[in-house]
């Protein structure tokens, strides 16, 4: 069954496979940047946390810097505090996202803190843009996007939850920076999602659970499919007995050139040593332990 028939889709030029990567007390599922691949769209970052069970006053990220990026943690199940050094705090639980746009600079902090059993499981998907040239210096920003703010529209076979952009005609609440989308799709079995894109949008999909065809090309859990640019659909169905959780990102090509260190994302050296330099000087200001 399909959403919609649309004439022409995108073929899947490449599927990525995550590595396995320690953040913080954490292990994760790394599939971008890839050695082949540093951005999709905007999107230049992107982990895959959990499910693991976690322990309240231990587990989490501890405060650390960003400049130049956003940081978007979008949960699948648990319950997350964001707090940061421009003051900004939120919780979010399964299906919401914290939206933070470091710019700048900024120093923040994501912990796990679960008020029930099923929250102890926590899972889920943080992702970074590289922000436009022109706003890499602004100040830092918030937005604390819970999951009823999360749109949410049910198709034949198909729920889409749009967090930023907009995705089969369904738009997310996040006010971005950039041209892109972000959206979690949960195809059936047997079932497949079709969605029209820009032609300049560079769009990619990664698996969360399950298994898909793109194109002519299959994708698991772990794995990022990658179309290729041009006109067209991007496309995909579910080829198992279980639900196809997908991780749906994109937008038009990130202003280059990049250069990644650590948790900056610049255009050049000359920024990344001044975001160094911001940091250890305390001008991103201070986080403590909490």
């Amino acid at each position: 069954m399909t959403m919609e028939t649309l004439e022409k889709s995108r073929a899947v030029e490449r599927v990525v496979a995550s590595q396995v990567a320690p953040v913080g007390t954490f292990t994760v599922r790394r599939a971008l940047p890839d050695r082949y691949r540093h951005s999709i769209g905007p999107w230049v970052f992107l982990d895959h946390f959990g499910p693991f069970t976690v322990k309240p006053g231990h587990d989490g990220v501890g405060p650390h810097p960003h400049a130049g990026i956003e940081t978007v943690t979008y949960l699948l199940s648990g319950r997350q505090r964001h707090r940061d050094s421009a003051g900004h705090t939120g919780i979010v639980a399964a299906g919401g996202a914290q939206w933070m746009t470091a710019g700048r600079g900024i120093i923040h902090a994501e912990t796990p803190t679960p008020l029930t059993a099923e929250e102890h499981t926590l899972h889920g998907i943080q992702l970074w843009t590289t922000l436009p040239r022109l706003q890499k210096q602004e100040a830092p920003r918030y937005q604390n996007l819970t999951a009823e703010t999360v749109a949410v529209a049910r198709r034949e076979g198909a729920t889409i939850r749009v967090v930023g952009g907009e995705l089969a005609g369904v738009k997310g609440p996040a006010e971005t920076r950039m041209p892109l989308v972000v959206a979690h799709v949960t195809v059936e079995p047997g079932s497949r999602f079709e969605s029209q894109v820009p032609a300049d949008f560079e769009m990619a999909a990664y698996v969360i659970a399950g298994s898909g065809r793109f194109g002519e090309v299959r994708a698991h859990t772990g794995e990022l499919a990658i179309w290729a640019g041009g006109e067209g659909a991007i496309a995909f169905e579910n080829v198992a007995a279980e639900a196809l959780e997908v991780m749906v990102i994109g937008g038009t090509p990130a202003e280059g050139p990049l250069v990644f260190h650590g948790p900056f994302v610049m255009n050049n050296i000359e920024q990344v040593r001044a975001a160094e330099i911001a940091y250890r000087t305390g001008r991103m200001g201070t986080l403590p332990d909490a």
